[in-house]
Parts: structure tokens; C-alpha cells; sequence
């Protein structure tokens, strides 16, 4: 690393990472390849193009914050690499301290941590056990490969585990489907294996309704409604909220600090309140939305005039160049601070001047009271949270209950993954192979429960979905 004192780990697990300028934001989402280029790692909603003019800012600034002394969890992993690739009395020193080594979710592995285990293998390391299920491997997103563990599988001495100690044997059976297993798993829990109820897929007709069905049906049953017993799942955080909402107006469960969000801004700062709304959305994966508040912001602050419409925004464009318009869009996105801060702080890390205009910092002129300036920008837009605590039942993302055990999980579907649609996915889907990574994801939703398994489809793609598991 080239520091002078000892580094420094920052960012997830070991705290929030914000830097104080735009370049600094992005030093815990990025990293170096196992070729030592410096990448993106995680899958922003937006980043700036590897070779855009602010992505060589963002990476210099990586290297000056690494000869500084700071590095993130991968960081860390790539020159803990470097260091066993250039001293290998290291690696193994390692070896004879640890003799056997025993590595779980082995399918999540980076191309850097499978290169550390070989390097280790390679200074002798003879009892090692990767564990891993290929068909739960969900972090692609985050630079994970699946397939440097199933070489391993073809390459090492393989077991294959297939019995299953969390679910029924129906809800094996119909997992199976999504599965790369060449036989159903053996459900082998004395209490659940033979458990009567089969899985269910029903119509999405309204959100509400569904869940009101799905925690009637529990309750039949004799599911105690709680936490720990019944979870609902979703692919999205948008998802997650738009359930959410259902069960209580935000405002009613959880009061703002202040009654209206506009009453925050000095009415003479043109720019902070539709720029603020929009970068948080854009954080928060609602790209179209906070796209049009930020053109919507940026357009009154070179107008200076708070009086907004179509028409006068498209009169404003045609002049202005259509082109070199949403260029400036774009740049001002990215030269915006990332919203995970308090309002104060966001202001502050405010870029000097945008298309030219000086920015005000000043927290007196910006702001109606400077008391705001602590408020958290997620608790202003956002009581999503707070509703969910309230609820009787765990409502997440997939992602969130990786590893964890339910009596019962209904399991919300939309008919898009991302951005590919589902029909897209299935039509592609071979038998006994391994799985998109959006049908891996729903693979791990549907392996959570012991008894009770629902999933809620689209109405379009009901038969579609009855036609995949049957």
C-alpha cells in the first residue's frame, strides 16, 4: 500500500463510509481486480464509465486514499493476495498455524479470495472443506463467481449433500425445479418431513390482499404470527416498500421532525430541495424519478426562478441543445453527494460550482433552520423501516434472510427481474444446470421455510409460473 502508518479498515462491516468530496463517496464501492485495475465492486443503481473524465478523478482519489492509509474489506483481501503471492513464507507460516481450514458459502468466493486458498493450497495446505451450495449463489452483483467454485467441485474431491434438514419434502420437491441437483433432496427433520402442506402459487390481485390471504392461511394452520415464524420476501427493496405503505400511512407511524418536506429550504435556494429528493431516489434504485427532480432542480437554479413546467422546461432545452442538455444532467448526478448522510454534511460536500455557478455551503443561507442540518436525509424521504418494525411478520428482500429459517414465506414476485423479464429467463432455464442468478435468488426464498410456502405472481404470468414448478 505504500502508507506510512498502519492502514485503516473502513467502510461495511466496519462503519459507514461517506468522504467529504464526490471522489472520496465512491472509495468503499471500489476496489482492484485480481490484475490490479481499479473497478467498481458494487452494483450502483448509477456509476460514472470507466473511462469517463469523473471515474479517472474517483480512481486517483482511491490511490491517494490507499497511500493514505485507508482500505475497505476488499481492498484488504486484494493485497493480502499481493503480500502471499510476493513473501510465500507467509502463506506458509499460515499453513502451519492453521493445518485445516474449513471455508462456508464457498459459492460466494471472489476470483481474490478463491486465488488466496490456492496460494495457500499451494504452501501446503492439505485439509481444507469448501462448503457451498452453487444454486445460492446470489452476490454476483458484488463480484462474486459461482464458477470458480464449481470448478473446484469438478476438480477436487466432491460430496454432494442431499438431504435436507430445514423443509418439508414438498417444499424440497418444488424446489427442485430451480435447482442444478441431478435428484430431488431428501427432507429428513422429523417434525416438518412430512408436513401436508403443498406450496402454493396464487394471482398478485393487490398487494394487500395477498398478504391479508397469505397470514389468514398461516393462521389456519396454527403459525403463530411473529417474526421468527412468517416472513415475506421480495426481489426489491421497492417491493419491500410498496407492501410497506400498505399497512399504515408513513407519516402516521413514524413523525418528521418537520411537517413538510419544502418548509426545510431557504425558498431563495433554488437548487437543494428538488436535487436532494432526486439524488436520494437515484441512491435508492428509482433512477427515472430522481433523473427528472434533479432536471427539474437544476433547471430552476439556472433559471432562478422556483416556477416550473414542461413547457418551459422544453423551450429551455431546445435552446439550451438537447444533447449537451442531458449531459449536464448526467455530470451534475454524479458530482452530487450520495444521500446516506445527514442533510448537513450532504450540503457541505456540495461541489464548488455546477455548470459554472458558484454553490452556496453556507448552512444559514441554505437552510429556514439550522437545527435540519442533523436530520438523516433517509429519515426525511423515507419511513419505510419504521412501518416495517411495527409489522407482526419479517417483510425483507431475499437477500436480507440469506441463512436464516421460517415456519412460512410467501414470496412476492414481480414479472421482471431487474431489468429482464422473468419468460425471458425461464425460456433459457436448462434442466440440471445452473440457474440465472434472479432464479438463484428466488431459489433461496423458497429453501427459508419449514411448513408453509406461497408464492404471488403476476396474473400475466400465473399459468407461466404453474407451468415451470408442475
Amino acid at each position: 500500500m505504500n502508507c506510512k502508518t498502519r492502514p485503516i479498515l473502513v467502510g461495511e462491516p466496519y462503519g459507514v463510509w461517506s468522504g467529504r468530496y464526490f471522489s472520496e463517496q465512491w472509495f468503499d464501492k471500489t476496489s482492484f481486480d485480481i490484475r490490479g485495475n481499479i473497478i467498481f465492486t458494487k452494483n450502483y443503481p448509477i456509476h460514472p464509465k470507466k473511462e469517463s473524465r469523473s471515474a479517472k478523478v474517483i480512481f486517483n482519489k482511491k490511490l491517494e486514499l490507499i497511500k493514505a492509509g485507508y482500505a475497505n474489506q476488499d481492498d484488504a483481501n486484494y493485497f493480502a493476495l499481493k503480500v502471499l503471492q510476493k513473501y510465500p513464507n507467509i502463506a506458509n507460516a499460515l499453513v502451519g498455524r492453521f493445518p485445516e481450514v474449513i471455508i462456508d458459502e464457498a459459492q460466494d468466493t471472489t476470483e481474490i479470495q478463491m486465488a488466496i486458498i490456492d496460494e495457500l493450497v499451494k504452501a501446503g495446505l492439505k485439509e481444507i472443506i469448501l462448503v457451498g451450495d452453487q444454486d445460492q449463489a446470489i452476490f454476483e452483483w458484488n463480484t462474486a463467481n459461482p464458477q470458480l467454485f464449481q470448478e473446484k467441485t469438478e476438480n477436487w474431491e466432491c460430496i454432494i449433500l442431499n438431504e435436507c434438514h430445514r423443509s418439508s419434502q414438498k417444499i424440497c420437491d418444488f424446489a427442485y425445479k430451480l435447482s442444478s441437483l441431478k435428484s430431488k433432496a431428501i427432507a429428513i427433520s422429523k417434525d416438518v418431513s412430512e408436513y401436508l402442506s403443498d406450496p402454493h402459487i396464487v394471482k398478485l390481485v393487490s398487494l394487500k390482499e395477498t398478504v391479508d390471504s397469505f397470514i389468514t392461511f398461516c393462521e389456519k394452520l396454527s403459525i403463530k404470527i411473529n417474526k421468527e415464524n412468517v416472513a415475506i420476501l421480495c426481489r426489491s427493496k421497492r417491493l419491500v416498500s410498496d407492501i410497506a405503505k400498505t399497512f399504515g400511512e408513513r407519516e402516521a407511524v413514524q413523525k418528521s421532525l418537520i411537517d413538510n418536506y419544502y418548509d426545510i429550504w431557504d425558498p431563495n435556494f433554488f437548487l437543494g430541495r428538488d436535487i436532494c429528493h432526486g439524488k436520494y431516489l437515484i441512491d435508492n434504485g428509482e433512477y427515472k424519478k430522481g433523473y427528472k427532480l434533479i432536471e427539474m432542480g437544476l433547471f430552476k437554479f439556472l433559471n432562478q426562478n422556483l416556477n416550473f413546467s414542461q413547457d418551459a422546461l422544453r423551450n429551455f432545452v431546445q435552446k439550451y441543445n438537447f444533447i449537451k442538455w442531458r449531459k449536464q444532467v448526467h455530470e451534475t448526478v454524479n458530482l452530487i453527494p450520495i444521500t446516506s448522510l445527514q442533510l448537513g454534511a450532504w450540503i457541505s460536500q456540495f461541489p464548488k460550482k455546477i455548470v459554472g455557478i458558484p454553490l452556496i455551503h453556507n448552512l444559514n443561507k441554505v437552510l429556514k433552520n439550522r437545527e435540519y442540518a442533523e436530520l438523516e436525509i433517509s429519515s426525511i424521504f423515507d419511513r419505510t423501516n419504521s412501518i416495517i418494525e411495527k409489522l407482526p411478520f419479517r417483510l425483507g428482500t431475499i437477500h436480507s434472510v440469506k441463512g436464516e429459517t421460517f415456519e412460512a414465506v410467501l414470496l412476492v414476485i414481480n414479472n421482471k427481474a431487474q431489468n429482464t423479464k422473468y419468460s425471458t429467463i425461464l425460456s433459457k432455464t436448462i434442466p440440471g444446470k445452473l440457474k440465472d442468478e434472479e432464479l438463484r435468488t428466488l431459489y433461496v426464498a423458497i429453501t427459508r421455510p419449514r411448513k408453509i410456502l406461497m408464492l404471488a405472481v403476476p396474473i400475466e404470468d400465473y399459468n407461466m409460473w404453474r407451468s415451470f414448478f408442475n
